[in-house]
């Protein structure tokens, strides 16, 4: 009777755990992409382009909040507008926004407008970044005022990098890897476009799925 009873306190308890781990899971696959609106709430989980009050799923309001919650190898989805931040990324992730036209992150001339940070020495720990259909401008920085590039894997995909400033590298700083389409377009920073390594040209052909995903931009 003892081993019963103890069983029957035991099995609420395994369920619950179960229950507990069933949604934590299922969390971790849906945070695949997270959605940035300029109607956004950092408080929302960011798993819907626009707020659901039924489900309570809405977007970000903030880019970097986004990168701070999509798991490694995630989407952030940003709608149309314009973003005043400056970006650390330190794990995978695919940066997709509405176009060069319709969606811009201004680097309020107080840093990098992004930094993407990953190892130039052994053990080498690269991060991956694809930046697809932004305008980066008015960084400022000593090094990459559009992008700081230390040690990791850029892909630019439609993607305008003007107006930005640096001691080294205005429109990019690059000691990693970077790789671009013709959409493409780095112009018009101070003093030079881009400084370190030189940037590999990618062919519309070329661009596959690892560096794309299949996610419209949200807006």
């Amino acid at each position: 009777m003892g081993i019963f009873f103890k069983w029957k306190k035991v099995v609420p308890c395994l369920l619950l755990f179960v229950m507990v781990m069933a949604v934590t899971a299922g969390l971790s696959f849906a945070a695949g992409t997270i959605y940035v609106s300029t109607q956004g709430n950092d408080a929302w989980n960011g798993l819907a382009a626009t707020y659901d009050p039924a489900t309570g799923n809405g977007p970000k309001a903030t880019i970097q909040n986004a990168i701070d919650t999509v798991t490694d190898n995630g989407t952030v989805s940003v709608a149309a507008g314009t973003y005043y931040e400056n970006l650390y990324v330190n794990k995978d992730i695919y940066l997709i926004g509405a176009g060069p036209d319709s969606t811009t992150i201004n680097g309020m001339a107080k840093n990098s407008v992004i930094r993407l940070f990953g190892s130039t020495m052994e053990p080498f720990n690269q991060f991956d970044l694809t930046v697809h259909g932004f305008t980066l401008t008015n960084g400022n920085a000593t090094w990459g005022g559009g992008i700081y590039n230390y040690g990791g894997i850029l892909f630019l995909i439609n993607t305008k990098i003007t107006n930005n400033r640096a001691t080294n590298g205005g429109g990019l700083y690059n000691s990693g890897t970077a790789s671009s389409d013709s959409a493409t377009i780095i112009t018009g920073n101070i003093p030079d476009d881009v400084y370190g390594y030189p940037i590999t040209p990618i062919n519309s052909g070329d661009i596959s799925q690892d560096v794309i995903p299949s996610v419209s931009p949200s807006g």
